[in-house]
């Protein structure tokens, strides 16, 4: 669900307000799952209720289990065609798939061909938006049991794809997030929750649907809400040719939602000026406008069962639709990809390069692990990615054999593109922005990817896979072994020698070619056993050290609970290997009490509307609330503590630990603005929480915060830069925090604290530096 628009009441607070009216009834909850309102199917009977929908009519429906969420419950994909669709599925399958790089040939295919066109129906992304997955239950049963010439000419023409819910954890939970605290449609570029992943796998880069549809709710005041989006659409897009088809197809919509509820229906695009943008990848609708689709998202007003027939309403409309203009909208879509695949330019404001060349050569990259990774990661979206067998030359440099390039020229250059660009500012495009506003695997992942802007000659072979970095291990007589931060997997390689119990310390200054934060491990036999396991497994190298100058200190693993709006520390601290567990804000409302259930520290982020911002209404909150923030003052004044963001901030301020004025982006009388983006910082390498993070370091702020009146009991670990701090993104006025310390420590001996005003995880994208989070967790288990 999005929504800011001048910040017009929290949809939230309407949906349980409505709520409080309309939950005369409840269906009756099984286990955990939280009662749901009459009419509304529960997530433990929708295999039940698939199952008796299948048996209306089995030659037009199959359903299948495409993956498990991160609680493990299933994810079901229904699809639906006639009986001669449903008997070529493979055939529309792989058309589908063929017409990315071949889109000529598709074009002319089309012309004769009895080619279906996929149409995709995403339910219910968000937890507490529940009327998505009864709507799309409501539309199976239509599609099975109607028998009028409407419905069949939909299904002679059509191949319906509905994942009927896409957040099992948060229907079961009755909560936006999923099991992570993962709001999942902020996930659908970087793809770090099964959720997600198991959407892009089996329905994204397997149908490339043309059209769909994200079901969501509410919109309390407002009217329904259907996309296409207001200003600034994002350059990678061919929106254009997206628009031809978006609109009307939402007009479409839009007169049957009218129709049957009598209200209006509000498209952003004609009447708002900014601040319900389409410009970030991360949302479900406009990933698949990546992927050529025309994508939406509809906001249906009420939770109940008006809600669950607008849902209804909106997929029928959008099939009787799509049917109507099966092959005008295919065309359309293979034009977007043979622009790619041409290289043709329209009048937009970018201009595609010729290539990104990623070296893999430890001369020429950075982060060999973090490039490998998003060869995999641009595979796994199918984009082409080939390897140079020989040597080449591109733009008057050098590369070796085994050089990865990633050419232009192809169906899916925008989303390459999108992925691999450094982003630009929008500052001055729009007043108001809905999102995160920059987006860059290489800046944020921390890897090199050259563009090249001129033709070049090599030969190049396409590549399915992607060879991970190898690690290596010198056997010696050293009375220890060193294992240096070259990358993520140091942590990841590390955090299994702790809990394995082998003794692990860090470097607290440089000690000869090592610099400081440096693991150490003495070599005993036991350690040197897992550590060539390990090398084998990771991208670490494992050298012999003997003399070691400074402080060695050692590395523990603490219980940490990890609350906040962003669910980038609990899931990738935990793949890091870190002993944390994610705490719904609801969880610490209801009287959930973290020393009692064993947790020693604690990281808190989030911005403002995640502090400030609290709603109740039948039980159900959307932050923390009076207990809630209660709790978590009081913990953090007994325990140690991460600070992210403005909650990260004002739990400290409570907890009276780091002495330090906080700004923010916005004004008091205001509120926080989610002013974002790319920007720089510069560390102290020499600083437990900036090891390895020197001056010059990018990374991402998120409604930003930064500090002065900093007192002796804080030590700044890192500032803004005072020049060039903000890269790409959109930031008003960034000078306001030039120089500014943006990472702060205690100097206590009592206690240890760790503020952060940037996000070193946010939602998982930001790989170059969950570094930062990493060291501070060890920092609050070091010895004084």
């Amino acid at each position: 669900m999005r929504k800011q628009k001048y910040k017009v009441i929290l949809s939230l607070i309407v949906i349980l307000l409505l709520i409080c009216s309309t939950l005369t009834a409840f269906a009756a909850p099984e286990g955990d799952e939280y009662p749901l309102p009459r009419n509304a199917v529960l997530y433990s009977e929708l295999k039940d209720r698939l199952e008796l929908l299948t048996a209306k009519n089995p030659a037009l429906m199959n359903y299948e289990v495409i993956g498990r969420s991160l609680e493990g419950r299933e994810l079901y994909l229904v699809t639906i065609s006639d009986e001669e669709g449903m008997k070529n599925l493979d055939k529309y399958k792989d058309f589908m798939q063929g017409a990315v790089n071949s889109p000529e040939k598709a074009r002319q295919a089309l012309k004769n061909s009895d080619m279906r066109i996929p149409v995709f129906f995403n339910a219910s992304i968000h937890g507490n938006e529940t009327t998505g997955t009864d709507g799309v239950l409501k539309l199976i049963e239509k599609l099975l049991t109607d028998n009028s010439a409407e419905t069949k000419q939909i299904l002679k023409n059509c191949v319906v794809l509905i994942n009927v819910c896409q957040n099992p954890d948060g229907r079961a939970s009755g909560h936006r997030e999923n099991g992570s605290g993962t709001d999942l449609n902020r996930d659908y570029i970087t793809q770090s929750q099964p959720e997600v992943k198991a959407v892009v796998d089996n329905i994204a880069t397997q149908w490339f649907p043309t059209a769909m549809l994200d079901l969501h709710g509410f919109m309390g005041s407002d009217n329904v809400l259907l996309e296409p989006c207001t200003i600034p659409h994002n350059p990678n897009y061919e929106y254009d040719l997206a628009l031809k088809y978006a609109l009307p197809h939402a007009e479409a919509i839009a007169s049957a939602i009218t129709a049957l509820t009598k209200r209006d229906v509000d498209i952003p695009l004609k009447v708002w000026e900014d601040g319900w943008d389409d410009y970030p990848p991360i949302f479900t609708p406009q990933y698949f406008m990546y992927l050529g689709a025309i994508g939406h998202t509809l906001e249906v007003k009420f939770p109940n069962q008006q809600g669950i027939n607008t849902a209804y309403t909106a997929c029928y409309a959008s099939l009787k639709y799509l049917s109507d203009n099966k092959n005008s909208l295919l065309d359309n879509q293979f034009q977007i990809y043979e622009r790619g695949v041409k290289g043709l330019s329209v009048e937009t404001d970018i201009t595609f390069p010729e290539a990104y060349v990623i070296p893999m050569d430890a001369a020429m990259q950075q982060d060999s692990l973090e490039a490998a990774n998003m060869i995999t990661h641009l595979l796994n979206n199918k984009v082409v990615v080939k390897k140079a067998d020989q040597p080449f030359t591109a733009d008057g440099r050098e590369y070796p054999a085994g050089t990865y390039v990633v050419p232009m020229k192809q169906g899916l250059r925008g989303l390459a593109n999108t992925m691999l660009w450094k982003g630009e500012d929008v500052s001055v495009l729009v007043d108001a922005m809905y999102d995160i506003s920059a987006y860059s695997f290489p800046q944020l992942c921390g890897f090199d990817a050259i563009v090249v802007n001129k033709p070049f000659a090599a030969n190049l072979t396409a590549v399915k896979e992607a060879a991970a970095p190898a690690g290596s291990m010198a056997e010696g007589s050293a009375a220890n072994y060193a294992i240096a931060v070259e990358n993520n997997d140091a942590y990841r390689a590390v955090n299994t020698l702790v809990k394995d119990g082998i003794p692990v310390y860090r470097m607290s200054a440089a000690s000869g070619s090592y610099p400081t934060g440096t693991f150490v491990i003495p070599a005993k036999k036991e350690a040197a056993v897992m550590l060539r396991q390990l090398a084998g497994q990771y991208a670490i190298n494992v050298q012999g050290v003997d003399k070691i100058e400074g402080k060695l200190l050692p590395v523990k693993l603490s219980k940490t609970a990890v609350l906040g709006n962003d669910g980038g520390v609990a899931t990738m601290m935990k793949e890091l290997g870190f002993n944390v567990t994610a705490v719904p804000y609801y969880k610490i409302n209801n009287g959930y009490d973290l020393e009692a259930n064993g947790f020693t520290n604690l990281v808190i982020s989030g911005t403002q509307s995640y502090w400030d911002d609290s709603y109740e209404a039948t039980g159900v909150t959307w932050s923390l609330d009076e207990v809630g923030q209660k709790e978590i003052i009081n913990f953090a004044k007994a325990h140690d503590f991460i600070g992210v963001g403005y909650a990260g901030a004002k739990v400290n301020e409570a907890a009276g630990k780091l002495q330090a004025k906080y700004k923010f982006t916005g004004s008091e009388h205001d509120g926080q603005t989610a002013e974002n983006g790319i920007c720089i910082i510069n560390g102290n390498p020499d600083d437990p929480i900036t090891y390895g993070y020197g001056n010059g370091k990018t990374v991402f702020a998120y409604g930003p915060i930064w500090f002065d009146s900093v007192s002796d009991k804080a030590a700044v670990a890192a500032s803004f830069s005072k020049e060039n701090l903000y890269l790409a993104g959109f930031w008003k006025d960034p000078a306001a925090a030039s120089g500014a310390p943006v990472i702060l420590r205690d100097t206590n001996a009592d206690y240890d604290a760790v503020l952060f005003g940037i996000e070193p995880t946010f939602r998982s994208y930001t790989p170059s530096s969950f570094g930062l989070m990493a060291n501070a967790m060890y920092y609050l288990g070091y010895d004084e």
